[in-house]
């Protein structure tokens, strides 16, 4: 038995690993030389010596957990630990047994020097690497990130670490992921693009690539390197973009589009081009540009060359030839294809068709031409103001007119043309106001000056004129002189009244002959002394008075002149006219009925004469029904500026004859007429700048209408302020 132990230690003392021996209560036994030079201890100090006791930092090291594990297990442990005490890496390798624990361990502080250096290359790789670099199990869980993969899909490590890469994997990209890591596990290394979805939801475009893991010829897993190309496929994108809004602005283009080489071949043309032109592309591709009229031929190829030396042409209106031979007007660009290098290696050009807007500018020139010569040759002198108010262009009938010439006028302002009595110059003003609201002014008599001081009575137009978008650019005035006219009108004016002036004397002698006659005989039957006197005086008074009434009608109408203008409502004064006759026609079995407008209604006028006109209708309606009946009077506006007054009666009509013969003196329908009341009431409303008119059937009542124009506040009451 001896010699077996002796010989047990005599080979544990020729080994090169360290051993020693432990019982149960983990004291040493056995030390061999290598353990004590290991531990830089004498054999004699440790053996019988506690362990723990000995090397207590050892307790918190993995010495003490694996060693008690091997002891409570009873099976062999294996592993590596560092000892910081000897700052040396050890191998171990327990055994353990019932009466203790045998150990084994051998210095592999260089070893492990050189791979920690090899892993800290390794770590150094990965975690420095500009790409995302990681790998995953055979489930697809990672199992390791750097920070670029933290940094480009925005989760931590420790959240990365607990999921696979599905979830981060773009839907429609999946499936293809999918099959690229199973082949990966396969052993065959994979490189593809594909979609990562980033944690706020962003897409992340990555190149990646995927290979296996293998440890002892066995595949435990994939690495893959991944790189963000986002920033390419977006340019990418924008190019593949940019380039079909290009494709798309060829083909969809209203213009035509055609590319050439440097030889003029035709290379490709857009569908514009072959409904312009009338030519397929097909028929025309690698042949020369057939679009050039042969007269353009050598213009045309001096304009290339210039395009060919890198310069474009822009706007260059000419003329192109179609298919079927005819010519069109165009407005082309020219522009210089190069390739990367800056070489001009073609010509592409773009063309409209403006064959229609050139027809119409030769017409616009035509009818401007015609306008100039209408205005030019013009019997009516014409004045044209920019919308600064000054003179523009006047034409010839203006300058002969009034005396200035173009010169001394062009550039005035219409107040400094000197041709504006100061008298008018507010009536001027509101025409001007009017004007540059967009209003028109249509045969406005008034007066203008000569240069040499005298005036002109003329009549004036003026109207607005506008840009081309609708905006007031200025306003034409046309001045026609009248002065040789009103001469005319005061020469026919005095024939009529000795015309008139003859009818009234005929009328007067008539009408006056007859109560006079009376008035005669009865004085002759009071002379001789017949008959009753008293009745004789009655008689006699009654026709005086008829003579008188005569006279006073005859007075009115030598005088219709409206004496005083007020604002009135016309409404009030209908209805005090009515309520002041209701009695008579109640007497009359006659009802009158009113329909007025619900809001005020002003007109400017003569509140007697207006009312002379009013009570006059109403007696004429009353008397005419002499059965009685139902007079209505209404009221309504017409386009808002005039108003319309409306005497409607149920009496016995008028034909038409008798409606013509109306307004003529000491013409009437009634036995005690006197034919002037009519006549005067047409006078009283031409007056007011009104009108009358007559419906009428007989037996069936007559409407009279009254139409007179309405206060306009805006027209009447516009100040320089306003207009300014």
């Amino acid at each position: 038995m001896s010699n077996t132990v002796g010989n047990a230690n005599e080979i544990l003392e020729r080994i090169t690993d360290g051993f020693f021996a432990l019982d149960v209560n983990w004291n040493f036994t056995y030390v061999n030389s290598a353990a004590a030079r290991l531990l830089f201890r004498k054999r004699d100090n440790l053996v019988g010596k506690n362990i723990w006791s000995e090397f207590p930092e050892a307790i918190e090291l993995a010495f003490y957990r694996h060693y008690h594990k091997a002891i409570l297990e009873q099976k062999p442990d294996n592993f590596e630990a560092y000892f910081p005490p000897l700052n040396m890496w050890f191998e171990v390798r327990a055994y353990p047994s019932l009466s203790g624990l045998s150990v084994y361990f051998q210095d592999i502080s260089d070893r492990k020097q050189s791979q920690t250096q090899k892993d800290e290359h390794y770590k150094s790789l990965f975690e420095q690497n500009p790409d995302a670099v990681y790998s995953f199990d055979l489930n697809g869980n990672y199992l390791s990130v750097n920070p670029v993969m933290e940094r480009m899909l925005g989760y931590s490590e420790s959240e990365l670490l607990q999921m696979s890469f599905v979830p981060l994997v773009s839907k429609i990209d999946l499936d293809r992921a999918m099959e690229h890591y199973k082949r990966a596990t396969e052993g065959i290394t994979q490189r593809y693009e594909v979609k990562a979805l980033h944690k706020n939801g962003t897409v992340v475009y990555l190149n990646v690539t995927n290979m296996p893991i293998i440890e002892n010829g066995k595949i435990v897993g994939v690495y893959g390197i991944a790189k963000d190309i986002t920033d390419r496929q977006s340019e990418q994108d924008e190019l593949r973009k940019t380039k079909e809004r290009l494709e798309s602005f060829v083909h969809n283009n209203a213009d035509a589009i055609w590319v050439i080489d440097l030889e003029n071949r035709v290379l490709e043309i857009n569908c514009s081009f072959e409904t312009m032109f009338g030519y397929s592309a097909k028929s025309i591709i690698g042949k020369n540009l057939p679009i050039v009229p042969d007269f353009l031929n050598n213009f045309i190829q001096e304009v290339h060359s210039k395009v060919r030396t890198g310069v474009s042409v822009v706007g260059l209106e000419t003329i192109r030839k179609c298919k079927d031979g005819s010519l069109i007007h165009v407005s082309a660009t020219l522009s210089p294809i190069v390739d990367l290098k800056g070489n001009v290696i073609g010509i592409t050009g773009i063309c409209r068709d403006i064959t229609s807007r050139k027809k119409a500018e030769e017409t616009l020139k035509i009818k401007s031409k015609q306008l100039e010569s209408f205005i030019e040759n013009n019997v009516d002198g014409i004045l044209i103001f920019n919308q600064n108010g000054k003179v523009v262009h006047s034409n010839k009938a203006f300058d002969k007119m009034f005396g200035w010439t173009r010169e001394e006028i062009q550039g005035a302002h219409l107040y400094d043309l000197g041709f504006i009595p100061d008298e008018i110059m507010a009536e001027v003003k509101r025409f001007e106001g009017k004007v540059k609201q967009g209003m028109f002014i249509f045969g406005e008599e008034t007066i203008r000056v000569r240069k040499d001081g005298v005036k002109v009575d003329v009549i004036l137009s003026a109207a607005p004129i506008h840009d081309a978008q609708g905006n007031l650019d200025g306003w034409s005035v046309t001045l026609r002189d009248i002065t040789e006219w009103k001469m005319s009108q005061i020469l026919l004016q005095n024939t009529e009244k000795l015309s008139v002036a003859g009818q009234l004397a005929a009328g007067i002698a008539h009408e006056i002959r007859n109560p006079i006659t009376a008035i005669k005989g009865f004085i002759y039957l009071m002379k001789n002394g017949f008959g009753d006197k008293e009745e004789y005086f009655k008689i006699m008074s009654s026709e005086c008075e008829r003579i008188e009434g005569i006279l006073s009608e005859l007075l009115i109408l030598a005088k219709p002149q409206i004496n005083k203008l007020e604002h009135s409502d016309i409404q009030l004064l209908l209805t005090q006219i009515v309520d002041l006759l209701k009695t008579e026609a109640i007497m009359n079995n006659v009802e009158i009925i009113t329909g007025f407008l619900t809001e005020d209604i002003h007109i400017n006028c003569d509140e007697n004469q207006m009312k002379q006109v009013f009570i006059n209708f109403i007696k004429n309606a009353i008397e005419a029904m002499n059965k009685g009946g139902k007079l209505t009077i209404q009221t309504q506006t017409r386009d808002e500026e005039k108003l319309m007054i409306q005497f409607i009666d149920e009496g016995g009509g008028m034909s038409e004859e008798t409606i013509n013969k109306l307004g003529q003196p000491f013409y009437t329908t009634k036995e005690t007429g006197t034919g002037l009341g009519f006549m005067i009431s047409k006078k009283i409303i031409d007056n007011h700048f009104g009108e009358i008119h007559i419906k009428s059937e007989v037996n069936k009542g007559t409407t009279i209408e009254v139409i007179l124009p309405l206060i306009n506040e805006t027209a009447n009451y516009l100040t320089e302020d306003s207009i300014n």
